[in-house]
């Protein structure tokens, strides 16, 4: 792009040619990706975005001889998706405004190359270096569950404290790549997709705020915006966000119709291995609490009906339940900021919010605590 200066020396030139440089402009801010696979059986290939829990299809090529190509413009680098006729298989990258080049095999997506995309190449370099922490907790995860039936709790608690501290090492490495790179979208993305969904109002607040005038409007540092807003409407101490959703029969019901009690707003799945584990320890807190004025209000996240209640009869989950079986696309899940399940939030009777996440031993004490007056 020209600077003012050469513009000002040049005016007679732009004047002569100003046509073409406006379209030389508009051929800049587009871009082109090219893609060559070999050993495609594909008819049909889509360029797709994820947006609000499912993939949406923006665009679609004709793949001939393993070939298949796709224009546009972005305003910023953003995340797409390739995939292929209904199947799962797809390529992440990101687009920007540039000529793209994607080469290798249909039947290792993983491993094909893109080109032309500075954006990807920066992002992919820090997924390579993120991947020797990941291999680090796959290697604690898989000695965990390597463990004997027999094992001590000691051990067990030896690992996950491991564990921890791992997770902590690769939770600082992802905050301080994102630190030194403020100015770059892929930091904005790796922000949302490591560290906000965990993060409380303070560290959002600091992270919403760290990135360049350069990439305040790009999607991700929004949507870390977004989440701010929504960590704020359900941090502790703030009135519970109001619903209503319906149960198994269609009936409604409202988080409303249990003031006067408290309820914790249990967020699960019948597919959520580490929800299915909690489950008998939320069932003996409902059972020992019950009758002083506890209730569990069941939010799922499951898509299929069957699965959900058979998963509810199973486990013995003998209160509310409800489901708009919209998956991730829960609509109160997105109220209330669900980035992971199990997720709970527990309600006075006031209706306010005193606790989140509470597991194991931690929740019968704070049910202890709260409850002790009452009976």
């Amino acid at each position: 792009m020209r600077t003012i200066a050469l513009a000002m020396s040049a005016s007679f030139l732009i004047f002569a040619c100003g046509n073409n440089e406006k379209a030389t402009e508009e051929k800049e801010a587009a871009f082109t990706i090219n893609a060559n696979l070999t050993d495609a059986n594909y008819r049909m290939a889509y360029l797709s975005q994820y947006k609000d829990g499912e993939m949406v299809k923006l665009d679609s090529s004709v793949i001939t001889e393993g070939k298949f190509s796709f224009t546009g413009k972005m305003d910023l680098p953003e995340v797409r998706y390739i995939n292929f006729n209904e199947g799962k298989e797809m390529i992440p990258l990101f687009v920007e405004n540039s000529e793209i080049t994607i080469d290798g095999s249909a039947n290792l997506l993983d491993s094909v190359s893109v080109n032309g995309s500075a954006t990807n190449t920066e992002y992919r370099a820090f997924m390579n270096e993120l991947s020797s922490y990941e291999v680090a907790l796959k290697a604690i995860v898989d000695k965990f569950y390597a463990l004997p039936e027999d094992a001590s709790e000691e051990e067990q608690a030896a690992l996950e404290d491991e564990y921890n501290v791992a997770d902590s090492v690769k939770v600082d490495f992802i905050k301080g790549y994102v630190a030194k790179n403020s100015n770059a979208v892929p930091s904005a993305y790796i922000a949302l997709r490591y560290l906000a969904g965990q993060a409380e109002v303070e560290e959002l607040e600091a992270l919403s705020n760290s990135f360049g005038e350069e990439i305040k409007s790009s999607i991700y540092t929004q949507k870390i915006a977004d989440r701010l807003v929504t960590v704020k409407n359900s941090m502790i101490g703030a009135p519970a966000p109001a619903f209503s959703q319906n149960d198994a029969d269609g009936n409604p019901i409202a988080l409303e119709s249990f003031k006067g009690k408290y309820v914790l707003i249990d967020f699960w799945a019948s597919w959520c291995g580490p929800c299915r584990a909690e489950n008998p320890n939320v069932v003996a807190a409902y059972k020992k609490y019950h009758e002083k004025g506890f209730e569990i209000f069941g939010v799922s996240l499951d898509e299929s009906k069957e699965k959900w209640l058979e998963a509810i009869e199973k486990d013995g989950l003998t209160w509310s339940h409800v489901s708009d079986l919209k998956g991730w696309g829960n609509e109160v899940a997105k109220l209330y900021g669900v980035q992971g399940i199990p997720h709970s939030v527990l309600v006075d009777k006031e209706g306010n919010i005193v606790a989140k996440n509470l597991r194991g031993e931690e929740l019968h004490k704070k049910l202890e605590e709260v409850l002790a007056s009452e009976s």
